[in-house]
């Protein structure tokens, strides 16, 4: 018996310490256990302090970029408005432009009506003569004209005396002092056709127009070279640019475009024309 409690004694002081040593180990575990999730739980926490204030400083961004945006709205939407009124004042100052243009092409043209511009005349012919008396008397000569035209002004034309002899020389611009004697010098240069001055200079007299009236005028060249076949049609070109064709019924028709011009000249309109001239000859 005395063994067996011996025996029973060192098993039960066997299970104690090993009882003791899972305690013991658990023991252990259970701190280390608890120290991980501390650090763990801590980790997370400054993990969710930073994240945190990330989303403050980008909170914060958003804000100010609303901010941005919404001045940049308000400032898009002001300075559309300033583009609407300025668009608004440059059409407007477009069209007083071109009124103002209008106005001095209109000014500048009507201050030339009385100007005619002589060209042929060579060089030096002047010889030293007044320009004025000079070319009042060519006038007189060569047109064969009753009297000597009264001119206000006459001078060579302003450009660059040319360097070659064969070079065309410049062109006299003459202002007459009355519109219808202007009228009736060109009248008399066009029934002459060719005219030639007393040294043999072949000379060609014109109105002194504007580029642009000239250019206006240049432009109804096809259609009235279409209307000298017509017969007993009557045209002409009204001051600045306006074609008048006149039938042989005596309608009267005006044209500012040149290509309505033309498309009425070459409609069943002109056929008509044509066979009432030919009719009224008959």
């Amino acid at each position: 018996m005395p063994k067996n409690q011996s025996r029973q004694a060192d098993s039960q002081e066997a299970n104690a310490s090993n009882q003791r040593e899972v305690l013991d180990t658990s023991s252990t575990l259970r701190e280390e256990l608890m120290t991980t999730m501390a650090n763990t739980a801590k980790t997370h926490s400054d993990q969710l302090v930073e994240l945190q204030g990330s989303l403050e400083k980008i909170e914060s961004k958003i804000q100010d970029t609303t901010g941005r945006v919404t001045d940049l709205e308000t400032a898009a939407a002001a300075h559309s408005d300033s583009i609407h009124a300025m668009q608004a004042d440059m059409g407007a100052m477009k069209n007083e432009l071109a009124f103002l243009r209008d106005r001095c092409e209109d000014l500048e043209t009507r201050s030339r009506r009385c100007n005619l511009r002589i060209m042929g005349v060579k060089e030096g012919r002047e010889d030293g003569n007044p320009t004025m008396q000079f070319v009042a008397e060519l006038l007189a000569k060569s047109l064969k004209l009753t009297s000597v035209p009264l001119l206000d002004r006459a001078h060579r034309s302003l450009r660059s005396k040319p360097s070659d002899e064969n070079a065309p020389p410049h062109a006299f611009v003459v202002k007459c002092h009355y519109f219808k004697e202007k009228e009736s010098i060109l009248k008399k240069a066009a029934e002459l056709k060719t005219i030639t001055t007393k040294n043999g200079d072949r000379i060609t007299i014109l109105s002194d127009y504007t580029q642009t009236v000239s250019k206006q005028q240049a432009a109804f060249g096809e259609v009235r070279s279409l209307l000298r076949g017509l017969h007993r049609v009557r045209y002409g070109l009204l001051f600045p640019a306006t074609l008048r064709i006149t039938t042989p019924e005596g309608e009267d028709f005006r044209f500012k475009c040149p290509l309505e011009a033309k498309k009425f000249v070459t409609t069943t309109k002109a056929a008509e024309m044509t066979l009432n001239g030919l009719d009224s000859l008959n």
